[in-house]
């Protein structure tokens, strides 16, 4: 393991999934500060996503409904927008937001991104954003091919995740390694590689950071 992670510049996520689906419960009840310094990376992503009205989305890890919010707005009434996440909490802040905004055109459900409920090749687009930042080192081959499983041939795959410039150390690191639940379980990650290695193509990775942005990579791949 020290050896993948002096290869990739990543550090390892120590925390189980009984935790983290703890931790972002809580978390529901004042994440939405976090969503400030996340904003820019996330609005940028869901630019690049060039969603059309008639693409079947699905959102792993929906939050609290921010950019669940968008996908709704940009495809049509009938086109039916799914998202899911593990904490049962940010399900119920995102499905009370959409609700108000009235949109009735989605299904949500408390679900694992290692084993996601979809058959192969439904949809045309999947976007994520802070969750890979999250998961382990080894959990990244299987989220991602799972990723490609429920994508549809030319579909595209959007990844936000917290980040860094290139592969050398940053002082955050050395913070999560002190105490990983503080940082919400998430350190930087760098996912080109890993993503390149799940099968996709025509990769494009974007850095954003700024004062108050969260160093991020976005990251833009086609199966």
């Amino acid at each position: 393991m020290k050896n993948q992670q002096s290869q990739n510049g990543i550090i390892e996520a120590p925390l189980k999934v009984s935790r983290i689906r703890t931790i972002y419960n809580i978390a529901s009840n004042y994440y939405f500060l976090a969503t400030l310094i996340e904003k820019k990376p996330l609005m940028r992503g869901i630019e690049l996503a060039e969603i059309k009205q008639n693409d079947k989305v699905l959102e792993v890890a929906v939050g609290l409904g921010f950019n669940f919010l968008e996908f709704l707005k940009r495809v049509n009434s009938e086109n039916i927008v799914h998202g899911i996440d593990l904490s049962p909490k940010m399900l119920d802040k995102t499905k009370k937001l959409i609700t108000k905004k009235g949109f009735s055109n989605f299904k949500l459900s408390e679900s694992d991104a290692r084993q996601l409920p979809f058959p192969n090749d439904t949809f045309d687009i999947l976007f994520n954003s802070y969750m890979l930042d999250l998961t382990p080192l080894n959990d990244f081959p299987v989220v991602l091919n799972e990723f490609y499983r429920v994508l549809k041939k030319g579909g595209r795959l959007i990844t936000v995740n917290f980040s860094k410039k290139d592969c050398s150390p940053v002082f955050s690191e050395k913070l999560y390694k002190l105490t990983p639940s503080l940082w919400h379980g998430c350190r930087p990650v760098l996912m080109e590689s890993f993503i390149k290695q799940a099968g996709f193509k025509n990769i494009q990775r974007e850095f954003h950071n700024g004062i108050f942005t969260l160093p991020s990579e976005i990251v833009i791949s086609v199966k």
